[in-house]
């Protein structure tokens, strides 16, 4: 009887342990695992490169901008200085005077007929202002002599660099203004562009 019941025993032991034990994994379910980790993966790394590439993207946004705006100032400090300088008389003006004056016909003068106006809509007034691809300025007409590609602090360099350009329209939108349009570019077609009038 004891024989029989320890037999019996044995028996639902090993039932037991084929019934609720551990069997593994089968290969199906490795192949299903490791095929979503590696899309997991696979999505993580897209993720890290395309973020990288926004901030590569935003940096060179912040420095075009920066060289952008840093000529529209520099181009109105000009125009004051230059409105102070023919407010005198001719025969009074310093060296520093006629320095002024060169360096404001080098960087403001209106030199090439870029400016488009077009009446769109028949009322005699140009309601649709375009400007053409040559520019009035390059940056090597500045102070400094620095011809295109430049830096993010204005120098000159061989490669990979930024190229500054503006243009001028005289008396543009109104008689004894000067519209200024200042644009950097880089890369493949990126551009900023910066607008401003000056007075006369």
């Amino acid at each position: 009887m004891n024989f029989n019941r320890s037999i019996t025993h044995k028996k639902n032991k090993q039932t037991s342990w084929r019934q609720y034990g551990q069997h593994g994994f089968s290969m199906v379910e490795v192949l299903v695992a490791i095929l979503l980790l590696t899309v997991g993966l696979l999505a993580l790394a897209k993720m890290q490169t395309q973020a990288v590439a926004s901030n590569s993207f935003g940096n060179q946004l912040t420095e075009a901008t920066f060289l952008a705006q840093d000529k529209v100032e520099e181009l109105r400090l000009l125009n004051e200085c230059y409105l102070a300088v023919i407010a005198i008389p001719q025969i009074s003006w310093t060296a520093d005077d006629q320095a002024v004056v060169a360096n404001y016909n080098s960087q403001l003068s209106d030199s090439v007929n870029n400016w488009n106006e077009n009446d769109t809509d028949s009322d005699l007034i140009p309601d649709e202002f375009s400007w053409q691809a040559t520019p009035d300025h390059v940056n090597a007409d500045g102070p400094d002599g620095v011809a295109n590609p430049i830096d993010v602090t204005g120098a000159s360099v061989s490669t990979d660099g930024y190229t500054r350009t503006w243009y001028v329209v005289d008396d543009r939108p109104t008689i004894k203004a000067k519209t200024v349009r200042v644009m950097v570019t880089w890369g493949k077609g990126r551009e900023v562009t910066l607008d401003t009038v000056l007075s006369q």
